[in-house]
């Protein structure tokens, strides 16, 4: 049996150590679940601690405007490509980081949010937890159409078509889905569904720490939109933080 897979298909390096001028009514809230037969997931409760950052070896590209001319909505332009950002330290942003082999657990109650402002998708990047809600949301008077693409094919397609307008949407199975906007076809996101809820997203430095992980054997899975996925077996335990360097 090997010690550890690597995936070695992306160049980067893991280290440790309106205003309104008219009042409209509220539009209700909406709600789309995706079947699932599973039974209810147990509570996953530990003290481990896993930390460490994601650092893009080599020079990084370069982020292009993206074309918007016909775009409707208000606020700041030009709108850049979000697929690669990088810190002046070569920290890498939006890389959903997950811990496997853990098994099935309960979502957290919370419900994240995908929301649209001035024909961008915020945050580029969520996670959420199998059977989790995932609230998609619209801060933009023009219509938006959400489509939710994973592995299996569509998940999700429905319009929002003015501010504040809502629509619950949650999925049975762990996927990597793409968000996109038929509408604005520039707009993209991606949301990461996974078996249990020790994920995060990197921030701007590239950093990750998941928190409250059961002590044990995993593999630690590295996810990013243009680079691809990356594995590197991980042992935690609940005295101190495990500290990741690939």
């Amino acid at each position: 049996m090997k010690a550890f897979v690597v995936v070695i298909v992306l160049p980067f390096v893991l280290f440790g150590c309106d205003s309104k001028t008219e009042q409209r009514p509220k539009p209700k809230t909406q709600s789309s679940d995706v079947a699932t037969s599973e039974p209810a997931a147990p509570m996953l409760v530990g003290k481990a601690i896993v930390r460490g950052k994601i650092v893009l070896s080599g020079s990084s590209p370069v982020m292009k405007e993206i074309p918007n001319t016909f775009c409707q909505c208000p606020g700041p332009r030009p709108i850049m490509d979000e697929s690669v950002i990088v810190s002046d330290g070569g920290g890498l942003k939006n890389v959903l980081v997950s811990i496997e082999g853990i098994g099935p657990g309960a979502p957290p109650a919370e419900a994240p949010v995908l929301d649209q402002i001035n024909c961008v998708f915020v945050p580029h990047v969520v996670g959420i937890t199998v059977g989790q809600r995932l609230k998609t949301r619209s801060s933009d008077e023009t219509l938006h159409n959400v489509q939710l693409i994973g592995s299996k094919g569509p998940v999700e397609n429905f319009v929002l078509t003015r501010a504040n307008e809502e629509r619950f949407v949650t999925v049975g199975y762990a996927d990597m889905l793409t968000a996109s906007c038929s509408a604005h076809p520039w707009m993209k996101a991606y949301v990461g569904v996974f078996e249990n809820p020790f994920f995060t997203v990197t921030a701007a430095g590239g950093s990750f720490e998941p928190t409250g992980i059961p002590a044990g054997s995993y593999t630690l899975v590295a996810w990013h939109e243009r680079y691809g996925r990356l594995e590197f077996l991980i042992t935690l335990s609940d005295e101190r933080p495990a500290e990741v360097n690939l």
